[in-house]
């Protein structure tokens, strides 16, 4: 196996030895990555976590992996189905057998590539919103803002570059609690407790180092993005990974962290449920609530306003039913 400082490396992600045999590759903003992944070298195999928004990112995985570890991967774990944690699938199939949860599998079969096919047909509809957003570019006077809003666009315009050739590529083996990838030199275990951030989020845990790569439950410096979540039970998720003996994370955006990244979005989490809750009952509009100061300094603020508004959702529909 050879050390990190040699390789070429790639325009898409930062490699960070989180310990011996586990890489973090860390996105970098703006490009085809946008989601991190992570390698892990089993022993006698290579196992791979999330795959990137592109073609071209997710080649270049292949070749660190294959850098680091002397072979290419034989695992890739999704850990949930966004497009920045599976569209690089094809670049590691035949060769390597792709895992997700039975739900994210479906997710991926039947919404995921509806929504491709979509944007295929009608690719006019994304490159306006992308021209849309640089017209607000132009007016945004934050300076942090609007960085955050060009590192957005740059990255949609890598995805549409790439979509043409997009084979979207399915995990050929699922799992519903619990599964074990045992190596020569470490195992991995594969670990959901339903879905939190998604309909169906899961985990790697890696015992023998401490280490859990989170998938997008952990974000680090991030706001985490609630749009398709359940916070109640993201909340719950996360209660159940402070059981586990965990010193190091890998989150799903930002740098590798310690468990007060997974508190910090404990605390992002109820804190807008508070926010939310308490503008309602004063009949304030979620438009004039501004970010608190927390989490001024995150990036993801684009996310601040849909997440109060999946916030406000979800609280109505928890009340109705």
């Amino acid at each position: 196996m050879r050390g990190i400082g040699a390789f070429t490396g790639s325009r898409h992600f930062r490699l960070n030895e989180v310990t011996e045999g586990v890489f973090a590759a860390i996105a970098v903003p703006g490009t085809g990555s946008l989601g991190n992944a992570t390698i892990v070298d089993l022993g006698d195999e290579t196992l791979v976590v999330d795959t990137f928004t592109t073609i071209q990112a997710a080649e270049d995985l292949q070749a660190a992996a294959e850098y680091l570890t002397g072979r290419k991967a034989s695992y890739v774990i999704n850990t949930h189905w966004h497009s920045d944690h599976t569209c690089g699938n094809q670049v590691f199939v035949p060769a390597a057998q792709i895992i997700s949860t039975s739900i994210t599998r479906e997710i991926m079969d039947t919404f995921v590539r509806n929504r491709i096919t979509q944007q295929l047909a009608k690719p006019e509809a994304i490159y306006d919103a992308i021209d849309e957003l640089d017209e607000q570019i132009q007016r945004e006077t934050n300076e942090k803002l609007r960085q955050e809003m060009q590192w957005d666009n740059a990255s949609d315009r890598e995805y549409m570059k790439m979509l043409p050739d997009l084979v979207y590529s399915l995990p050929n083996l699922t799992f519903d609690q619990h599964m074990t990838i045992h190596g020569s030199k470490r195992s991995v275990e594969l670990i959901t407790f339903g879905g939190g951030h998604t309909q169906s989020d899961a985990l790697v845990f890696i015992p023998k180092d401490r280490i859990a790569i989170m998938g997008d439950l952990v974000l680090s410096k991030h706001h985490p993005v609630l749009m398709y979540a359940n916070p109640q039970q993201w909340l719950d998720i996360l209660n159940k990974v402070e059981q586990l003996d965990i010193e190091i994370i890998v989150p799903g955006h930002g740098e590798v962290c310690s468990l007060n990244a997974l508190h910090e979005v404990k605390d992002y989490i109820t804190d807008l449920l508070e926010i939310v809750t308490d503008a309602a009952q004063r009949n304030q509009s979620l438009d004039e609530i501004t970010v608190p100061s927390a989490y001024q300094e995150w990036f993801f603020t684009t996310y601040f306003k849909s997440n109060l508004q999946s916030m406000h959702e979800w609280i109505k529909k928890i009340r109705k039913s």
